[in-house]
């Protein structure tokens, strides 16, 4: 993996699934990135995204805001960034914030 330090190796990927997601677990996008999330927002994954849009867009990481699918940096305050998705379930968006290096969805949505 070249790098990349350990934690981040041997941290297990980001599943395509909502269902597949254990609370406050963490997991490594495909970006790196360290991501976790709350039992709260997975209820809300699997009620609002049920194809998984916004994990994949939260797997491939930063993005441009314009255009493309993926996380970008968030208005919300005291949140850093959202999810963002295209077509069908692009009216939501996921918040994050960073705690100690981990980007930590808690459940925070918003219509866009």
């Amino acid at each position: 993996m070249g790098t990349e330090p350990n934690h981040i190796v041997e941290t297990p990927e980001l599943p395509n699934s909502w269902k597949e997601i254990q609370p406050d677990l963490i997991y490594r996008t495909s970006e790196p990135r360290l991501v976790s999330f709350n039992k709260t927002q997975i209820q809300l994954g699997i009620l609002y995204d049920p194809i998984g849009k916004h994990l994949k867009a939260i797997n491939k990481g930063l993005v441009s805001p314009k255009g493309s699918m993926g996380i970008v940096p968030s208005e919300e305050p005291d949140y850093d960034f959202k999810s963002k998705v295209l077509g069908k379930g692009g009216d939501r968006r996921f918040h994050g914030k960073i705690i100690e290096d981990i980007l930590h969805f808690p459940g925070k949505l918003t219509n866009h």
